[in-house]
């Protein structure tokens, strides 16, 4: 139990969570983070959680998030630099 609090007390501080602003009907174009298609990232709800845990390492890491339904595809962008509109796709901004 001592191990746990102390872990908690050291790792609290530097766990900041990043905010994503929700965009349906909307994809990022930007410069790429890191890209996955695998069943461990099929959901918006997945995704975005995703790119939180990148941004709780460095909160400057991710900027922003596309999903798109249809290829089961999360894409984390480090740099956003503009919007498209895709009825497949949802994308979260950081706020």
């Amino acid at each position: 139990m001592k191990k746990i609090l102390i872990t908690t007390i050291f790792i609290l501080p530097f766990y900041t969570s990043a905010d994503f602003d929700l965009k349906d009907g909307t994809a990022i174009n930007g410069k790429i983070y890191t890209s996955k298609s695998s069943s461990k990232f099929s959901s918006v709800a997945k995704c975005e959680e995703f790119a939180e845990s990148k941004n709780a390492i460095s909160p400057t890491n991710v900027e922003g998030f596309t999903y798109v339904a249809k290829k089961k595809k999360c894409t984390l962008f480090k740099k956003v630099r503009s919007t498209k509109v895709d009825f497949n796709a949802v994308s979260g901004v950081s706020s």
